[in-house]
């Protein structure tokens, strides 16, 4: 479901029409209106299109007017449920369409438009890919022709549509029946303008839930979140960061824990197991979403040597898992605090672009969780792309895998993810 708003504490998350930009307090602050709501996804953690989504974004759409379009606009992405990547693309303050990585004969990424992500496509274009007619509800109707891409879009009468393939024809998938008016170029840093007050209230109350902690440490993973966490407790004057290197880690994460401890001036002391991943894997069996002992070994374990309060980037909007589990936890003899708890991921991208701070460049690459090169949790989209970006990492896992039995079609379906495969898992696996 869609919600009319989101709430980040007592903060509504809405839209500046005037100043075209996402705002997270009551007013914005440069022009000082109230913004309208802005809908997304319960569960969708809104953050900014990354540099290697956006690639793939454009090479989806087929206009170049548009293309150019999206490309000086502020574009969000907010997360779909799904079997895999799947978000939904906010330009304008609206929702666009959706980009997803899907199976179709091979995997590939698909976007199909809103009606009104359409309406906005063609007040750039001029001119619709066809004209159909009909009357009463349009929404689903079922018409006698072949579509041999994704989506087209028709004019309507006085409506925009969007036809998608269907069995025996194309299906109108969606339809809007007002004009879309052109806005104006923004930024992130028209974002962050738009938004100090409210980013200066974050700041505020985040060190004073540290300073209230007393905290000793800062768990540091090379992530955004925990980066934005260590910068804060620095503020305050904790000195030390706990890197759990599980030696799973990517090359450009275990480069930027030191370079960035190096930037505050802050002491890194880089954890690491007992013993090797590829010593216990054969104990333990390959990691899996229902069967990860892989953290407790290679990281927990470490982590159980330390004594006091630790700074821990979490955030309740990571996941349904951490929305009801972020209270009261130890690590051991650690206690743990989460002063960026109710942050979205837009909130946390927005500092660390207010603030200047350089981050982990898996971002610009598409990944959006940063962990482990093999992790069972990352998506599919991610564990493909990692072929791209760093082939060998990928080759040695891939050819553990084929040692445990995995033919190719189940390791690049992802069903080595699993002990118990999902239902939906296994319906992919038969396409």
């Amino acid at each position: 479901m869609f919600k009319s708003k989101a709430t980040c504490g007592d903060v509504q998350i809405g839209y500046c029409p005037r100043c075209n930009v996402p705002v997270l307090g009551k007013r914005c602050d440069v022009c000082g209106k109230s913004p309208l709501p802005l809908r997304f996804h319960d569960l969708g953690d809104i953050r900014p299109i990354s540099k290697e989504e956006m690639r793939v974004l454009l090479t989806l759409i087929p206009f170049k007017e548009v293309r150019n379009y999206i490309k000086r606009r502020v574009v969000l992405l907010s997360k779909q449920p799904g079997l895999d990547y799947r978000r939904d693309v906010y330009v304008d303050g609206f929702r666009i369409g959706t980009m997803e990585y899907i199976k179709d004969g091979g995997w590939r990424y698909r976007f199909t438009p809103t009606g009104k992500g359409a309406a906005l496509f063609l007040s750039l274009v001029g001119e619709a890919d066809l004209n159909i007619s009909g009357r009463g509800h349009l929404k689903g109707k079922k018409l006698n022709m072949n579509i041999d891409e994704d989506w087209k879009i028709a004019r309507a009468n006085e409506c925009v549509a969007v036809l998608v393939p269907a069995a025996n024809g194309a299906k109108v998938r969606d339809v809007f029946c007002r004009k879309v008016s052109i806005k104006k170029r923004t930024n992130m840093y028209d974002v962050i303008s738009a938004n100090l007050g409210h980013l200066a209230y974050l700041e505020r109350r985040a060190l004073d839930v540290i300073r209230r902690n007393h905290p000793n440490y800062v768990a540091f993973s090379g992530g955004k979140d925990s980066e934005v966490a260590l910068y804060l407790a620095s503020k305050v004057g904790v000195k030390r960061a706990l890197f759990a290197n599980t030696g799973m880690e990517f090359p450009e994460t275990e480069r930027f824990v030191y370079n960035f401890a190096d930037y505050l001036g802050i002491e890194l002391i880089e954890l690491k197991p007992k013993r090797e991943f590829w010593s216990l894997v054969v104990e333990n069996g390959i990691p899996t979403k229902d069967g990860r002992w892989c953290t407790k070994y290679l990281k927990i374990e470490s982590l159980k040597r330390y004594r006091g309060v630790i700074v821990e980037g979490t955030r309740k909007y990571e996941s349904l898992a951490r929305m009801s589990n972020l209270n009261g936890k130890r690590i051991g003899n650690l206690r743990a605090v989460y002063p960026i708890r109710d942050w979205l991921a837009l909130e946390v991208w927005m500092f660390i672009f207010m603030k200047s701070l350089p981050y982990n460049p898996l971002y610009d690459m598409g990944y959006e969780r940063i962990g482990c090169y093999m992790c069972p949790s990352m998506l599919n989209a991610e564990f493909h792309r990692l072929r791209r970006t760093h082939p060998s990492l990928f080759r040695r896992w891939y050819e553990y895998l084929k040692k445990q039995g995995f033919s190719h079609d189940e390791i690049m379906d992802g069903a080595w993810r699993w002990q118990n495969l999902p239902p939906k898992i296994r319906e992919i696996m038969k396409s």
